[in-house]
């Protein structure tokens, strides 16, 4: 960007633009202000335009507020996000209960990066079924094939 379109850009816009060059790019002011072409004095005064206040320790420029009742009320996500949690706290415990129990069981990356086979095996049909439940009730979120190939992997892993 040059002098001429940093000038033209609005005092917000412009202070977006210097704070990402102050922030991502790790300049300070005297190095932002030998980017844009403009006159150390003449970027500081540039910059003050609009009420904006450059913050040392921030390292960056913030809006300054001469009158509390200017300020906006505080995004109400952040309430949102409060209000669901106490709502589910109770299972936000016991999940993690759970998993500390548990021991939560974690699929291998190996797994998803393989070339796939199919094969045939035999066992006991009410083995089987039970197995399946237990997937189905403990992990229903994860594939019972991707849950064989975990134990298959642990299982190998463990007899070496």
């Amino acid at each position: 960007m040059n002098k001429d379109k940093f000038l033209a850009l609005d005092c917000k816009q412009r202070v977006e633009f210097v704070n990402d060059l102050l922030i991502n790019k790790g300049y300070d002011l005297h190095q932002v202000a030998d980017f844009m072409s403009v006159n150390y004095s003449t970027f500081t005064k540039i910059m003050q335009e609009g009420d904006y206040v450059y913050i040392k320790r921030e390292n960056q420029y913030y809006k300054f507020v001469r009158d509390e009742n200017i300020i906006s009320p505080i995004d109400n996500s952040a309430d949102d996000l409060t209000a669901f949690l106490t709502e589910n706290i109770d299972v936000l415990k016991k999940i993690i209960e759970k998993h500390k129990v548990n021991d939560d069981f974690t699929i291998d990356k190996k797994i998803f990066a393989s070339k796939l086979s199919t094969k045939t095996f035999r066992m006991p049909e009410e083995l089987y079924q039970q197995f399946v439940l237990t997937c189905e009730k403990e992990f229903p979120h994860l594939k019972i094939q991707d849950i064989i190939a975990q134990l298959l992997l642990d299982f190998s892993d463990k007899y070496k």
